[in-house]
């Protein structure tokens, strides 16, 4: 199972490793930032499951991990079987915040199938931390995961 992040202040990166750490003893995870590696590293490994991190940039799902993942299905060949995804903000919470992101998993011909439960974590502010109370909702996304990815 991958991971991947394209954290700037760390806070995806973060709970990309707590989500890893709880998942490690069903699988092998590996968690990973889109600047070190490329679709084609994922594609060599075809996971069973992959979990992508997106922080909201400008009110937005992130540009750049959303092009990823556009070029992920370009060079997979063996659909990746389970998906998830969640984000990380500082901002007032809005759902469209995260409408270009599931389009973007949606349209991928390479995930089968799509967690239909996301994550999404405030920050106090963008270097973080996370609100009170995020530790709990991180928690319960996890089990959902654990659950979805059987």
């Amino acid at each position: 199972m991958w991971i991947i992040h394209n954290s700037l202040h760390g806070n995806s990166e973060q709970i990309s490793k707590t989500i890893a750490e709880d998942l490690k003893d069903g699988y092998d995870v590996s968690v990973d930032s889109i600047k070190n590696i490329s679709p084609e590293d994922i594609a060599k490994d075809a996971p069973y499951g992959l979990i992508i991190a997106t922080r909201i940039v400008a009110f937005r799902s992130d540009n750049e991990i959303r092009e990823f993942i556009k070029n992920m299905d370009r060079v997979i060949t063996k659909p990746i079987s389970k998906v998830a995804y969640f984000s990380t903000h500082a901002l007032g919470w809005k759902n469209f915040f995260i409408k270009g992101m599931k389009k973007t998993v949606e349209k991928a011909e390479c995930f089968e199938e799509i967690c239909p439960e996301f994550l999404e974590v405030k920050m106090e502010k963008a270097e973080g931390p996370a609100v009170e109370g995020a530790d709990v909702k991180i928690q319960e996304f996890i089990s959902t995961l654990r659950e979805f990815m059987k």
